[in-house]
């Protein structure tokens, strides 16, 4: 195998794939649809939670599974418990947290080709001073796991432990690896939703900035998009935040074949949902979103909690401006992706951990990719030893 073992800025578009997994776009195109899906259902759930409130209705989060507990004594009686779930994980940095109300969230969604979660980010919301920051975390991210391969890459542990809470569980840890904190909730998320919300909520008026033509047999996916203001489709929604270039001889201005291009539509687009599903005309939708909701995600954190943290969103004063979306600093190793550990650990202590104590380095597992192929850990000690070999 030829390892060159070159560090890559983050902003290079990668377009190898991995030995025996030739792709052409579609994972990052999948991950794409998942990270709308998270964000429609976070809008649609705001949506709700005010409509609840504007009649009166009172939710009650369920409080009474033990769980991991906030250290602050001012932490109001009806705030959802943190609870580690699924079996019991040894927490890294713990103690008091930096708010009042603080807290974390991974969130999941599972590739629907391969028993994959190309989608993982890991969140963190401060209800006391309405902030919430949200990391991306590369699929290809290489974690400290021993598997079938010498290099295991994040988005594999979930299906190598057996999928389900126990690949869950797995998964979580991981991640806690990578940031030194066990998230209090997770959330698991199909895809599916992007256009399913879209049509719940009757459309959402959006501004399509260009011409979007482009179509690939191989996986069914046909995009025919009219620059323009009009009432977008779910299925329009599916093919705008689809779209990456245009077919050949298809004129339209500006840019194209860029990740950057597609990435500021998804943003326009997202905005004009989040601006759109807080109306009061989708009140009456509440109980079909509610059912999609239920359908198409899985959590740790009851529709009732999910309601709770709507409602302080939408009251206390939370908007789209105020949610930061990252992606975990990194470096490409060939194919493959490792964490650059000093950046990482800055953005850690200053966007994501809840803890007043800060995140240390030895509190994390963080792979590194070597010039002969080789793999190091910043722990001293590899799950597979022969990771730790020369592979070239």
């Amino acid at each position: 195998m030829e390892m060159s073992g070159r560090r890559i800025d983050n902003s290079r578009d990668r377009r190898a794939a991995p030995p025996g997994r030739e792709h052409s776009g579609r994972t990052g195109r999948r991950r794409d649809l998942t990270m709308m899906a998270v964000m429609i259902v976070l809008a649609l759930i705001m949506t709700a939670a005010a409509a609840l409130a504007m009649f009166n209705a009172v939710w009650q989060p369920n409080v009474e599974d033990p769980g991991v507990t906030v250290s602050d004594p001012g932490v109001p009686s009806d705030a959802p418990s943190p609870s580690q779930g699924f079996e019991e994980m040894e927490p890294k940095v713990s103690g008091d947290r930096k708010s009042r109300n603080i807290y974390t969230f991974l969130v999941v969604g599972k590739d629907v080709a391969y028993n994959n979660t190309d989608t993982m980010m890991i969140g963190t919301y401060d209800v006391t001073n309405q902030r919430a920051t949200v990391m991306s975390l590369p699929r290809d991210t290489l974690v400290n796991v021993k598997s079938s391969s010498v290099y295991t890459r994040l988005n594999a542990v979930w299906d190598l432990y057996g999928q389900g809470e126990r690949g869950m569980a797995a998964l979580t840890r991981e991640v806690a690896e990578l940031v030194g904190f066990i998230p209090d909730f997770r959330v698991f998320v199909d895809w599916k939703l992007v256009g399913e919300m879209v049509d719940a909520i009757g459309g959402v008026w959006y501004d399509v900035p260009r011409r979007m033509k482009y179509d690939d047999p191989d996986q069914d996916l046909h995009i025919d998009q009219e620059p323009g203001y009009r009432l977008i489709s779910g299925d329009d929604a599916m093919q705008i935040v689809r779209w990456r270039k245009n077919n050949e001889g298809v004129d339209a201005e500006g840019p194209s074949g860029s990740d950057i291009v597609r990435l500021d539509i998804q943003h326009s687009f997202l905005k004009a949902v989040l601006k759109q599903t807080l109306q009061i005309q989708n009140v009456p939708r509440i109980r079909e979103l509610a059912e999609l909701f239920n359908s198409r995600v899985e959590s740790n954190l009851e529709l009732s909690g999910l309601l709770w943290f709507a409602q302080k969103a939408v009251f206390g004063g939370l908007d789209v401006d105020s949610v930061e979306f990252i992606t975990m600093p990194y470096y490409y190793f060939d194919v493959y992706v490792c964490p650059n550990r000093a950046k990482l650990l800055e953005v850690i202590n200053e966007k994501l951990n809840p803890f007043v104590n800060e995140v240390t380095i030895d509190q994390l597992d963080l792979i590194s990719g070597n010039e002969d192929g080789s793999l190091s850990s910043s722990t001293g000690t590899l799950a597979d030893p022969r990771a730790g070999l020369p592979q070239r």
